[in-house]
């Protein structure tokens, strides 16, 4: 069943459509009837309105989480704030006793000893390591 409706496309009214832009529009997307050009258009207005709800949609998460996670980036800020104080006070209380006479306990200690000396031994290892590359690349010993 088809069923016929009639378009007018007024060329004195500001606003809506007139005949010049509608052949324009026919001619650049290679449309041969008018029906064809309204049936476009109206994929257009849908493709471009899905677009615009997606997009808001995309908009209102991002809020929505951005919103969310605000608390916690300030706990976290906080976090690292508190962290940088006890570093500081850590650091007074080494400057101000030494390394050795920390305050500490020795259950506490044995751990940051170990770890002391590993270090130590890989930068003495490492500075050996250099020593020998050196003596290498001068063609000589590395005591030379």
């Amino acid at each position: 069943m088809k069923i016929r409706k009639m378009v007018t496309l007024d060329s004195n009214s500001e606003g809506f459509a007139n005949p010049q832009d509608v052949q324009q529009y026919m001619d650049q997307n290679k449309l041969k009837t008018l029906s064809a050009a309204l049936r476009t258009l109206m994929d257009e207005h849908h493709q471009l309105s899905q677009q615009v709800t997606q997009q808001q949609l995309v908009q209102e998460i991002v809020e929505g989480i951005v919103t969310q996670l605000r608390p916690t980036e300030k706990k976290v800020t906080l976090t690292d704030r508190n962290v940088m104080v006890l570093l500081k006070l850590f650091d007074g209380v080494v400057v101000q006793n030494g390394w050795d006479n920390l305050p500490i306990p020795d259950d506490t200690m044995k751990p940051t000893t170990v770890a002391r000396k590993i270090v130590s031994d890989q930068i003495k290892t490492d500075y050996i390591h250099r020593q020998t590359n050196q003596g290498h690349h001068r063609g000589g010993s590395a005591d030379a």
